[in-house]
């Protein structure tokens, strides 16, 4: 039972926590990415170069990847507009679940989550408790406020 937030790894990419939406209305998975490049396309080996941001907003981390493409996708976006979006593959570590899945790569500049996870990700194997969130992983890390340890 996984709750509809969580943090995720994607080891392969040297992502070491990432948080995620689970999201079983929709069916794809998309990661917000950055300066997408697709290199040798129309090869025989299609690959995908882009950053992933991690951390705070206010300043994230980048991490440049470079996947094999795995496929292209028409997804529609959050307002019903058809997006072409590369589809790449990668370890998917959350709680007990680590699978392979696919994810398509767009722009999610203003949405609350640089992952959602799509129900093709969590088929048969995972349910979704939507009043919870972070059921199996850590939940957010708090910065420690000032004075806290005065009133103790």
């Amino acid at each position: 039972m996984f709750g509809w937030r969580e943090h995720v790894s994607l080891p392969e990419w040297g992502i070491p926590r990432l948080r995620a939406k689970l999201d079983t209305g929709a069916r794809t998975s998309a990661l917000h990415v950055e300066d997408v490049v697709e290199l040798e396309p129309g090869t025989d080996d299609p690959r995908v170069r882009f950053h992933v941001l991690t951390g705070p907003r206010a300043e994230p981390r980048r991490i440049e990847v470079t996947a094999p493409v795995v496929g292209h996708s028409v997804v529609r976006d959050t307002r019903a507009r058809a997006e072409h979006r590369p589809i790449v593959r990668t370890r998917l570590v959350c709680g007990p679940l680590d699978r392979e899945i696919e994810i398509s790569l767009t722009d999610r500049t203003g949405m609350n989550f640089r992952l959602l996870l799509g129900r093709l990700a969590l088929l048969d194997v995972a349910l979704v408790d939507p009043t919870h969130g972070f059921r199996v992983s850590d939940p957010p890390r708090s910065p420690q406020r000032p004075g806290i340890e005065d009133r103790e």
